[in-house]
């Protein structure tokens, strides 16, 4: 039985079915994701381009954090293959049978060009330079896509050939607009070989739109306007579509409704006479609007397209690119590696594609690029992609938190429902914070260790930002709640101590077991810190955290030296990473020996087809621990090389397949230079930093980091590294256990540690070899 159902609810790129839920399947399991092409290598620090869509192209995918949709080979429309170009909108989910879904709204880009013997960019074909895969569509030639990741600009270029023997130069632009949350446009320019009569169609495709209905569809030619509404099954959820065309200046077009059987699409189609030689242009502003946001998302959606419209695709794309380059002031910037630089890059774009400020519907682990995991909230949000974004873009991050708060009566509840206090947060979560995990899967019942994550999660907004009156308001619920779950979950022991039983943690190979050593760790931070965060709001704490949170037991065995992941572990292949995240991000105390021989003792035995996300950890802990030759490199290598697919640098869930858009391993891809060799650590009253440079980077910059209130960079060199502050009050900067002031105008210079080049024992080397 496929979990979950189809696998295309996983976007898995490739043209065979593969496991629908591999984050589940064990060890052996078998599926198939394209690798990237030698076309994905990097003209600037920003682009990615390709003149080839063969079977190992995947398409990407443009977002806002609002809405966003994959925008396939041809540049425009909807395409079932290699990957479904999916549209979606943030918090749109219908009830599909016993669990809530991300539903599909119809495609939004597609804008399709036809002469009288055939249509460009509107069957589901993938163009292919110089092939012609189907002759009733035509050929396409001297075929070029590009991303520029610094405008959130996809360009598409080709020359198509119509089954007449007709050569027209196309090209498309397609942008969601990063200032105006409502607002997306495709902008078509087409030069002709010939004269005659052309059509331009801007069509909502209902082919794409899965788990909804059409409620409202309409047309006004004199605006070239069409516009529908689709209601989601089960939760009864609108989302509102509308576009206006721009047609050329000067021609004469005749403007009918777009015709169709498809009962979820509507368009506009105008019909024009052109001449050889000749330029023309064609932009449809699109809106989209949503009941969850408006009360009448219909005339939102038709406003917003309407002053799109009349502000002009040239100054609405200046307009988000100013918006983008606000963004990018934050950056991370790798000296001597162009290739590893545009991986980083496009790691974070698609987080800031995913997100926004004020959004506060939370990340699935595709972001908003599909529906894989159904688009379910998981630790994938607080444990890896959240991290990533809180260091530059709190603001950003902030929403994620509020999701959870939103939802804490759900937890409330949940926890009282299956005998627990306090809040007990679901494993997969949707619309409400009820417990979305598909029967038969034993994660929603047994990995309570997600109620630790979301706790972390907001303790670390709170030492990022300062914000005592957010604590006090917002997160402290939370905080108490995950507490009293926590205490209730601790089974009292005939030595004094308290065992946590029947559960799982990140190794999802192994289940249910006593004492996760995962999970009683972050139980017991959980307590710690809501003890800590009562005495800064000025409440008292139960004294009986603190007396759980000592008696924990933590697994040691005194003869290997290590912590086994569980009572009775013995050695056993395991799913994850999952005992070495006690030392980050947890950052539990234990000696540094300890630290290391837990990462020889685990790696090895670590599922190498596991997820992307495993060899970030192991890359981090590695450069806190400064081990001697290329560990933390070779790590931070395995966590992008083997996941990363062209041509524009996305990733899978796992070597051989999964989930894609896969943000949470990108989210953990890009903690390896946020936290991993930076050394940096959130303190309420002060930074922590420990700098390290493998000697494979010549360089590494941190552009526009934050904390409370200030803004500062790192620049971590061969030898030394410099933090200077831009912005903001004087504050401490803690290295290797010392103080040191940091103020504007008088930049820190601090050591960088550089791990011994010598060849040592390569733990990289030898988990692919187990």
């Amino acid at each position: 039985m496929t979990p979950h159902g189809d696998p295309s609810d996983q976007g898995n790129p490739t043209h065979d079915p593969a496991p629908a839920r591999s984050r589940h399947a064990p060890p052996g399991h078998d599926d198939h994701t394209t690798t990237a092409t030698e076309e994905s290598r990097p003209d600037t620090g920003w682009t990615l381009s390709t003149t080839e869509t063969d079977d190992d192209y995947a398409p990407t995918f443009l977002a806002n954090g609002y809405f966003g949709g994959r925008i396939p080979a041809a540049g425009t429309g909807y395409a079932t293959a290699p990957i479904e170009a999916q549209a979606h909108l943030a918090g749109f989910f219908a009830q599909d049978g016993p669990i809530e879904k991300y539903a599909n709204i119809p495609t939004w880009s597609t804008l399709a060009f036809s002469d009288e013997s055939g249509t460009y960019g509107w069957l589901p074909q993938a163009a292919r330079a110089g092939e012609q895969d189907d002759p009733e569509q035509g050929a396409v030639s001297d075929y070029r896509q590009t991303l520029d990741l610094r405008a959130g600009l996809l360009t598409t270029q080709a020359t198509w050939t119509s089954p007449a023997g007709r050569r027209t130069d196309l090209t498309y632009q397609v942008l969601v607009h990063r200032a105006r949350h409502r607002v997306a446009a495709v902008q078509l320019t087409f030069t002709p070989h010939w004269s005659g009569s052309a059509r331009v169609s801007g069509v909502f495709d209902g082919t794409s739109a899965r788990l909804t209905e059409q409620s409202i569809k309409g047309y006004d030619g004199t605006a070239a306007e069409s516009y529908e509404t689709v209601t989601t099954l089960g939760t009864g959820i609108t989302a509102a579509l509308a576009s206006r065309l721009e047609l050329p200046t000067g021609v004469a077009a005749h403007v009918a409704e777009f015709e169709t059987d498809e009962v979820q699409s509507v368009g506009v189609q105008a019909t024009f006479d052109v001449e050889a030689g000749s330029t023309y242009t064609v932009t449809k502003y699109v809106g989209v609007a949503s009941s969850q946001d408006c009360e009448d998302p219909l005339p939102a959606a038709r406003a917003a397209s309407a002053a799109a419209a009349d502000t002009g695709y040239g100054d609405l794309l200046t307009e988000h690119k100013v918006a983008w380059d606000d963004l990018w002031r934050a950056d991370i910037e790798v000296l001597g590696d162009p290739v590893l630089q545009l991986q980083v890059r496009a790691s974070m774009f698609y987080l800031l594609q995913s997100t926004r400020a004020g959004v506060n519907w939370s990340l699935s682990p595709c972001g908003l690029s599909g529906d894989g995991y159904n688009g379910h909230v998981f630790w994938d949000t607080e444990t890896w992609m959240y991290p990533a974004l809180l260091a530059q873009h709190p603001d950003i991050a902030a929403g994620m938190n509020t999701y959870r708060q939103q939802r804490l009566a759900a937890a409330q509840a949940y926890a009282a429902r299956t005998g627990f206090g306090g809040a007990r947060f679901p494993w997969e979560s949707a619309l409400h914070g009820d417990e979305q995990t598909p029967p038969g899967w034993e994660m929603g019942d047994l990995e309570h260790h997600i109620t630790a994550d979301v706790a972390l999660a907001h303790w670390q907004y709170y030492l990022a930002t300062g914000d005592r009156d957010w604590l006090a308001e917002n997160a402290w619920p939370v905080l108490k709640g995950a507490a009293e779950f926590w205490v209730s979950s601790a089974v009292p022991h005939d030595d004094g101590g308290y065992d946590i039983n029947q559960v799982m943690g990140p190794d999802e190979y192994h289940f249910p077991v006593d004492n996760s050593v995962y999970t009683n760790v972050a139980a017991a931070e959980t307590l710690r810190i809501a003890t800590q965060a009562a005495k800064v709001v000025g409440v008292a704490a139960d004294p009986e955290w603190e007396r759980v949170a000592d008696g924990l037991r933590v697994p040691y065995d005194e003869d290997l030296g290590i912590h086994p992941q569980y009572d009775g572990y013995d050695g056993e292949t395991i799913k994850q990473a999952d005992v070495v995240m006690l030392q980050y991000p947890w950052e539990h105390p234990m000696p540094a020996e300890v630290a290391r021989n837990d990462l020889d003792h685990y790696v090895p035995r670590t599922d190498p087809d596991g997820p992307s996300m495993t060899d970030s950890i192991h890359s981090i802990a590695h450069a806190a621990l400064g081990t001697p030759g290329s560990a933390a490199y070779d790590f931070m290598r395995r966590s992008v090389d083997p996941f990363i697919r062209g041509p524009f640098n996305q990733f899978a869930e796992g070597r051989n397949g999964g989930a894609f858009t896969f943000t949470t391993g990108q989210g953990g891809f890009l903690q390896v230079f946020l936290y991993g060799f930076s050394g940096m650590r959130w303190r309420e009253d002060r930074l922590r930093l420990d700098p390290t440079l493998p000697p494979q980077l010549d360089g590494l910059t941190l552009r526009r980091m934050l904390w409370q209130g200030r803004e500062f960079d790192v620049e971590i060199g061969p030898e030394h590294t410099t933090m200077t502050l831009t912005g903001g009050l004087p504050t401490q900067v803690e290295v290797a256990g010392a103080t040191h002031p940091l103020r504007q105008g008088a930049p820190l210079i601090l050591p960088t540690r550089r791990p011994d080049p010598l060849p040592t024992s390569d733990l990289a080397g030898a988990s692919r070899r187990a």
